[in-house]
C-alpha cells in the first residue's frame, strides 16, 4: 500500500487545514488543493517548507518527503502587481477588427469603455465587453476579472428586439 502524507497547510489568513497527500503527488497538485479550499489563484500561492520554497513540478517525496509524516506548508498569497498590460480589444463581426488597450489591474471597467470608445467611436453603453468568459460591470475594476498581458477582450453589440 502506497505511503500517505498528512499535510497541513498555515496561512496568515485562514486557520490551518489537513488534508492527506502521496509522496509522488506533485507541489502543483497540493496548490490545486489550496485553491480549491481558498479561492486564492495557484499563480498567486507561495507554499513553502521551512524555508524552501516548493516548485510546482517537483514531487513531495523529490523534497525528502516520503514517509507518514506530517509536513507543515506555508501559503503566502501573492498579490499580482499593478504594472501596465496590453490588451487586445477584437470588435464583433467577420472582420474582428483588433484594437491594443494599455490598462492596469486597477483601472476601473468604465475607464476601459471610454479607452473603445476613443477606439471605436462606440459609446460605453451600447458596448457588451467580455474578458475570461464574464461581462465586464461598471463599478468593477480589471483585476476583478483576473487579467492577464495579452488577454483579449471581445465586444458584442446588444441584441435589438429579443
Amino acid at each position: 500500500m502506497a505511503a500517505t502524507l498528512c499535510v497541513t497547510v498555515h496561512s496568515e489568513a485562514w486557520r490551518p487545514w489537513t488534508f492527506t497527500a502521496h509522496p509522488g503527488d506533485r507541489v502543483n497538485k497540493i496548490s490545486e488543493h489550496v485553491r480549491s479550499k481558498t479561492k486564492v489563484p495557484v499563480q498567486a500561492q507561495v507554499l513553502q517548507l521551512g524555508s524552501k520554497t516548493l516548485k510546482p513540478q517537483r514531487t513531495l517525496s523529490s523534497y525528502g518527503i516520503d514517509k507518514e509524516t506530517t509536513i507543515h506548508l506555508t501559503l503566502k498569497v501573492v498579490r499580482p502587481s499593478d504594472e501596465e498590460l496590453p490588451l487586445v480589444l477584437v470588435e464583433p463581426g467577420d472582420e474582428g477588427q483588433r484594437h491594443e488597450l494599455q490598462v492596469r489591474r486597477s483601472t476601473p471597467v468604465t475607464q476601459v469603455k471610454e479607452m473603445i470608445k476613443m477606439k471605436t467611436a462606440i459609446s460605453p453603453k451600447e458596448q457588451i465587453v467580455n474578458c475570461n468568459g464574464k461581462k465586464l460591470e461598471d463599478g468593477k475594476i480589471m483585476g476583478d476579472y483576473g487579467i492577464q498581458k495579452g488577454h483579449l477582450l471581445f465586444m458584442a453589440y446588444p441584441c435589438i428586439g429579443g
